[in-house]
């Protein structure tokens, strides 16, 4: 592509970031209120407005969370049953795809749709195991993550499709993308997580999680590198933990090999767990039996 060309597509890019919508304020208050202690289920209720709270009723009356055998119909309760931990990463998913409910075929995204939910399960049980600060953090940088392919893949389809060829040629992705448009969905990214203003650590991750340059927080930045290596097979999990240690980050030394099994196992569960979130939080049309309640 000419250098003109480009020049005229990354300014599209930019211009198009600038008009996409907002994220809910929830999710800035979730990760506000996400480490305080003094948290009770009704603030959390209050954070919610009509549609993201019949989606956490959806969610929390589901067969995954066990619904089958009872019907909850508030808020407080949902939250009480399914627990606080749960009930955010419901409100962060659900809030991110409500925020691009108008996508033109949900369905033909949802191979990247369902990599952001598996990258933002294993990075915030990675984030547990390593002792990073805040568990949120780590969950929202790998939802997402790829944000930036989903900008070229909606708006700018024909550079999609001739990354596409070139990546089924061979090429990188990373390398396609700067070929096609100079820049690449993590930059992409980033710029779209500051607009969100997200927190510099986690504009640093995403911005940075092909080309590992974070000059910010580069814990939050190795724990979504690995989760998103693990999740697209390139690392098995031992050898993932081979990596965290060269990079001098440590699970705890009280653990035993039955403990890093248990390990491996959650993390294979998280994996299975993200197709069920992605199937409710997708949902245009969430339906309760009962009209949500604080």
């Amino acid at each position: 592509m000419p250098p003109a060309k480009k020049k005229m597509v990354i300014d599209q890019v930019i211009q198009q970031i600038e008009h996409l919508p907002t994220l809910p304020h929830v999710v800035m208050r979730v990760l506000s209120m996400a480490e305080s202690p003094k948290i009770s289920a009704i603030e959390l209720s209050k954070t919610m407005d009509q549609t993201l709270a019949a989606k956490v009723l959806k969610m929390a009356n589901s067969a995954y969370y066990g619904g089958r055998e009872r019907n909850i119909n508030s808020i407080q309760h949902a939250i009480m049953i399914v627990g606080f931990e749960a009930v955010k990463e419901i409100i962060l998913t659900t809030s991110f795809f409500h925020t691009f409910h108008d996508a033109r075929d949900v369905q033909a995204l949802q191979p990247l749709w369902q990599h952001s939910m598996e990258c933002a399960l294993i990075g915030k049980r990675l984030a547990w195991m390593y002792r990073y600060d805040s568990l949120d953090e780590a969950y929202l940088s790998g939802l997402t993550h790829d944000i930036g392919r989903l900008v070229i893949q909606q708006y700018f389809s024909d550079q999609y499709w001739e990354i596409e060829e070139k990546t089924k040629a061979g090429k990188d992705l990373v390398e396609a993308e700067k070929e096609v448009l100079e820049m690449t969905h993590a930059d992409i990214g980033g710029k779209i997580a500051e607009r969100w203003r997200f927190p510099a650590n986690l504009v640093d991750s995403i911005a940075h999680h092909h080309d590992r340059g974070w000059t910010v927080n580069p814990v939050l930045g190795k724990i979504l590198y690995y989760a998103d290596q693990f999740i697209l097979g390139r690392l098995v999990f031992p050898s993932m933990l081979e990596a965290f240690s060269q990079e001098g980050m440590n699970y705890p030394a009280t653990w035993d090999a039955s403990d890093l099994a248990s390990v491996e196992q959650i993390l294979q569960e998280e994996m299975g767990k993200a197709q069920s979130m992605f199937s409710l939080a997708t949902d245009k049309s969430p339906k309760t039996n009962s009209s949500p309640s604080a």
